[in-house]
């Protein structure tokens, strides 16, 4: 009995194990002919360093490569959520041509890669011409995934000789459906269909699908920089936020004699309330914050992350901007506060500003007739248009305030709109 448990406990350790789940292969095509191939990995924890990892075919526990991660940057803090495609570039897939083909911007999470693209990939085995990899002679003639260690981090077989997991057949494509990282190893959790079914860059559809969605807690319309008058405005607009705690920023000063760069945090939604989230809502929400430790002539990088309620912190992208001397600030042009409605109020008063043009210094206050501050209902960078606002009676430690007359504040620098409202409880 004791031999036997020898016997088996070695053949445990000859396996290839599934280490860290960190990245798993969501999705493999074989393409309508066999050599038109691309594979979908999906990371699924903050910030991993791809920098040095492999793709390639496990078959029967000898590694064959295909694609090594380059040292390029991008690949150095890999948000979580992140979908990655990587793809034959000497015969290209038609659903990757309807997909968009190459993609290298990381912000959205989405990357979509040629074997041939030198800055990110190592072209080291056969997709640079009509070639497939998995011609799928046996069942473990599919992709894996390995670290810069060369530990198997997934192997789409998942284990050696006999495949629980096979690879897709010619012309076909097989993807995942599950939603948890248990069910790679399960096969009902995975379907073959023709290739054309295939989806690179998006979700597999139901439980998948949710699986990446909520991977994407902040979903960005806008990140963009603007010099100011002896500062640097920084404004980003999310169109929907999901379990969102609040905003980081980190700023690296450029330089022609560093390569690279060195990040420091400037500001966070733990010390600044104006960094904080929404939570989970579908609604567009303005967000902005002045950098004013900045010195004229240099070139300033930020970088934007959001921070859920588990913790994870997903990053958005690098935008750059120098300050020069004489640098001003962006004005509304005509400025309009409309009537508040209902005037006199009891529960919530509704405001409307419209803007000729965007600006980056508005902001819209409560005030008693003392001249106390009582909430700030908007400041900072605002579009061009029509914004809608309320107040709810309550001050900015949300307390409710008591019945009475207060002022309503719409101001840009020393220009400034007043309106009077009454609140009766």
């Amino acid at each position: 009995m004791r031999r036997l448990l020898i016997v088996l406990t070695v053949l445990h350790l000859m396996q290839p194990r599934l280490f860290s789940q960190s990245v798993i292969i969501n999705e493999v095509s074989q393409g309508s002919d066999g050599g038109k191939e691309w594979v979908e990995l999906m990371v699924l924890v903050t910030e991993v360093d791809l920098r040095g990892w492999e793709l390639g075919d496990n078959d029967d526990g000898t590694w064959h490569p295909i694609a090594e991660f380059s040292t390029h940057s991008d690949w150095s803090q890999v948000p979580s959520g992140t979908i990655i495609v990587i793809y034959n570039s000497g015969d290209v897939d038609a659903s990757i041509t309807s997909a968009g083909g190459e993609d290298t911007l990381f912000s959205d999470k989405v990357v979509i890669i040629p074997v041939n693209n030198s800055s990110y990939l190592s072209d080291t085995g056969p997709w640079g011409s009509t070639a497939g990899a998995f011609a799928n002679t046996d069942q473990d003639d599919c992709p894996a995934i390995r670290d810069q260690n060369d530990i198997i981090i997934h192997d789409l077989a998942a284990s050696h000789p006999t495949a629980t997991i096979s690879g897709p057949g010619n012309g076909q494509v097989k993807y995942f459906t599950g939603n948890t990282t248990m069910g790679l190893t399960d096969n009902s959790k995975w379907l073959e269909a023709a290739s054309t079914s295939g989806t690179p860059g998006v979700g597999n559809g139901g439980d998948n699908s949710n699986w990446v969605d909520s991977s994407l807690p902040v979903e960005l319309s806008r990140w963009a920089v603007q010099p100011l008058n002896g500062a640097i405005g920084l404004f980003w607009v999310t169109e929907s936020e999901t379990e969102n705690q609040g905003f980081i920023l980190h700023r690296s000063q450029k330089s022609q004699t560093v390569s690279d760069l060195i990040w420091t945090e400037i500001a966070s939604f733990v010390t600044d309330a104006a960094l904080i989230g929404q939570g989970s809502t579908s609604n567009p929400t303005e967000y902005s914050f002045v950098d004013r430790n900045v010195t004229p002539g240099e070139t300033y990088s930020y970088r934007l992350s959001d921070v859920d309620y588990a913790g994870n912190l997903t990053r958005h992208g690098e935008i750059t901007a120098t300050l020069k001397a004489g640098d001003t600030n962006l004005k509304p042009g005509k400025m309009t506060l409309l009537p508040a409605y209902p005037n006199p109020f009891n529960s919530d008063v509704q405001l409307a500003v419209t803007l000729e043009n965007e600006a980056t210094a508005i902001s819209l206050q409560i005030y008693d007739l003392q001249g106390a501050l009582v909430q700030t209902l908007s400041s900072g960078y605002h579009a061009s248009g029509s914004h809608s606002f309320s107040w709810n009676g309550r001050d900015t430690s949300d307390k409710a305030v008591p019945s009475g007359v207060y002022i309503i504040r719409l101001a840009d620098h020393n220009i400034a709109q007043i309106q009077r409202v009454t609140l009766l409880r």
